[in-house]
């Protein structure tokens, strides 16, 4: 099968009101998707999205080369054009989405059918008042989540300790409880420092009574040797590594920096090939991949057909904070949300991702 063009479309959701995420000092007021369009000589389409893909020319010219079925060499030439440019992983998912279609088979049982379901965990986005977020924990716990993220950081270790110990008296110990506090990255012009090695060990010193289950980015990204030092004080689970631009980025942190859960996403870094073979890494390190998926709900779709396929951890993140974040707008290039039954995540039904853009629907949302 070969590759007759790829395109994309861009649609803008409006947020009214806006969403205040954690980690951006500027409120949201719109939620950007750009969707991939891969189309086969034999006129079979696949669908992914994910970042933008300002190299669309660049990957439909060096794509046309490969027979599309030859995960290894998509890959490939991904990989040397991200070098160059921008992330080009969502035309890498949109082949297999492809791929998937044309044989008849979910992405998840193509590459190998570990799971057969995945405990969700409410990755929640603002930061506020701790008696608010002990509510909110109260209704997911309610509602049969069985784990949550916590964001933190913002007020210092020891407020973020006191909030995490609120909630964990709140909900009791069934349920499992993260810690984020954001250091891995920054968003563009944001100058604010980092949290050093001895900042990130008092807090997870502090978290320690309190059965958390992982600790993510208290290190920038970059600072591989800084969680290495950071796991030699502490024996708390570390996880980082979302971002990451590169493969050999997050091999480092499993590597050298130790950290016990390494979080590329699918749509953002390595691709579906990529992030299995880091997930086999991972498990060979005595680490687990689960990933990243905070870009809206084809990425948390993709991410999910892998984690079922390939990870060796029970949990993946599902973005979920309403009222500010909610199904509605984080999956709103969907034809359907993806759905959280008993707080678990099941295996999609359908070829390739199981999800068929309705075009026309989206039509009002297009701005290119």
């Amino acid at each position: 099968m070969r590759l007759h063009s790829i395109e994309t479309r861009s649609y803008r959701l409006p947020l009214d009101p806006p969403f205040f995420a954690a980690w951006d000092p500027e409120p949201r007021a719109h939620l950007d998707a750009t969707l991939t369009i891969v189309t086969a000589d034999d006129g079979a389409q696949g669908f992914a999205s994910g970042d933008a893909l300002p190299d669309r020319a660049l990957l439909e010219r060096h794509l046309r080369d490969v027979d599309l079925d030859d995960a290894a060499a998509v890959h490939d030439v991904c990989r040397t054009v991200d070098f160059h440019g921008g992330r080009t992983w969502a035309c890498e998912v949109a082949i297999w989405d492809l791929v998937g279609r044309a044989a008849g088979q979910p992405l998840w049982r193509m590459l190998g059918a570990q799971n057969d379901s995945l405990t969700a965990y409410a990755s929640t986005g603002e930061r506020v008042e701790t008696a608010e977020r002990i509510r909110r924990c109260l209704v997911l716990r309610e509602a049969g989540w069985r784990a949550v993220k916590l964001r933190v950081g913002s007020d210092g270790p020891a407020a973020a300790a006191e909030t995490a110990a609120a909630v964990r008296e709140a909900v009791g110990p069934d349920m499992a409880i993260m810690v984020d506090v954001n250091q891995g990255w920054r968003m563009p012009g944001d100058r604010t420092p980092a949290w050093d090695v001895r900042t990130a060990t008092e807090l997870a010193r502090a978290l320690e009574p309190l059965d958390v289950h992982w600790l993510e980015e208290p290190l920038p990204c970059e600072d591989v040797d800084g969680y290495a030092e950071l796991k030699r004080a502490t024996g708390i689970r570390i996880a980082a590594g979302e971002m990451v631009r590169t493969e050999h980025e997050a091999r480092d942190l499993i590597v050298r920096g130790r950290v016990d859960v390494i979080q590329c996403d699918v749509v953002l870094a390595g691709g579906v090939e990529g992030c299995r073979r880091l997930s086999a890494l991972a498990d060979a390190h005595g680490a687990s991949w689960s990933p990243h998926t905070w870009s809206h709900g084809h990425g948390l779709l993709a991410n999910l057909h892998v984690a079922l396929a390939v990870s060796s951890n029970e949990f993946l993140e599902v973005p979920y904070d309403p009222p500010g974040w909610t199904p509605e707008r984080r999956d709103f290039p969907l034809p359907s949300p993806v759905e959280v039954a008993g707080g678990r995540l099941l295996p999609p039904e359908g070829p390739g991702l199981g999800a068929d853009p309705d075009l026309d629907a989206l039509e009002r949302w297009r701005v290119a």
